[in-house]
């Protein structure tokens, strides 16, 4: 009798859209995967903030934001049908959303929050092996019983055949630093832009318009996000999500959060009310994004670095060009190659 080979034990640091994505086809492949995220949840990127707050009269409401990635389409037959699979399951939906001019753009987000698609994905590996939250990875180590992972309370992780990065490129870059030297160096290379984004709560102003791409001042992007699919707002208010351009964000790189927010309320502002008339805020925060998207977008289609050698591959969207539909690529076309190469 043969003795019956074991799965393989892959360890996948980063639950964002591109380590889930790898994840759940190494897991349909029948490998022993644990997924591990610095966050307290999976996403990335693709994020939901959820907060509460007071309103003037004391009452008290709860109030949700997309302050990461806003909207994604999809051109890839295979991330079409992943969106078709979501969809049917309540975890994806299309958005027709109206500009200034009255043009309407049809794209995808995720529902209710935008971290639903990388659950969605890890469904079945996170009800066999919950992944495991809130803590860093800090350090990999190799012997010859594989990789170990050091996290950021000092416990440990492992050991595990095969490890995969699928975290930011300056992140990535020091935990390789002893193993894949010059990955290292074209990860710390890689030119990721910052981005300050606006999250805030007004009174429900009468706008013929969902999303808004300004081409002067301090703000790229703004979305009303309760008018996105499976998102809602206090009654009688609105939510907001601002981003600033990753020029202004760089100037300001360093400001408290209090200046960035006055900045940005005033920016948002001029968009949103008539002339001369003040906003009422009945809440706002930002949040600084230090690895947003890319500074250069490659031509050519999203890669991954894989080393069958060593066990050890890279993913993301900063292998491509930084959309969620890149990052997906990114990390199923990883998976691929570990297990081809397996």
């Amino acid at each position: 009798m043969t003795t019956p080979t074991p799965p393989l034990s892959i360890a996948v640091i980063g639950a964002g859209l591109s380590g889930s994505a790898c994840a759940a086809r190494l897991h349909r492949a029948g490998a022993q995967v644990t997924l591990l995220d610095k966050s307290r949840g999976l996403g990335g990127r693709m994020s939901t903030r959820r907060t509460r707050y007071t309103d003037a009269a004391g009452a008290e409401h709860s109030a949700e934001f997309d302050h990461g990635a806003q909207h994604f389409s999809a051109h890839h037959p295979a991330f079409q049908a992943v969106l078709a699979d979501a969809e049917a399951a309540g975890a994806a939906a299309r958005w027709t959303m109206r500009d200034p001019a009255g043009a309407t753009t049809t794209r995808w987000v995720a529902t209710p929050q935008m971290p639903a698609l990388s659950r969605h994905l890890v469904v079945d590996l996170s009800a066999q092996r919950p992944p495991l939250l809130g803590h860093a990875v800090t350090a990999l180590r190799r012997d010859g019983a594989g990789w170990h992972l050091t996290l950021d309370d000092d416990s440990a992780q492992g050991p595990f055949d095969r490890v995969v990065l699928a975290i930011p490129p300056a992140q990535a870059a020091v935990l390789l630093a002893n193993h894949a030297p010059a990955w290292a160096a074209t990860l710390a290379a890689a030119a990721m832009q910052p981005c300050w984004t606006l999250m805030a709560v007004t009174p429900a102003l009468d706008l013929p318009w969902d999303v808004a791409a300004p081409t002067e001042g301090p703000l790229a992007w703004i979305a009303r996000n309760d008018r996105k699919p499976g998102r809602s707002a206090p009654a009688g208010s609105a939510t907001w999500v601002a981003q600033a351009t990753a020029d202004w964000t760089r100037a300001h790189l360093k400001d408290d959060a209090a200046t960035v927010t006055a900045a940005l309320q005033q920016a948002l502002a001029a968009h949103i009310a008539p002339p001369g008339a003040a906003v009422d805020w009945h809440f706002s925060a930002v949040h600084r994004w230090l690895y947003a998207l890319p500074a250069t977008r490659p031509d050519t289609a999203p890669g991954a670095l894989w080393d069958a050698a060593l066990g050890l591959g890279v993913c993301g969207d900063h292998l491509g060009d930084g959309q969620v539909e890149a990052a997906w690529q990114c990390g199923d076309r990883l998976a691929a190659a570990l297990l081809a190469g397996a």
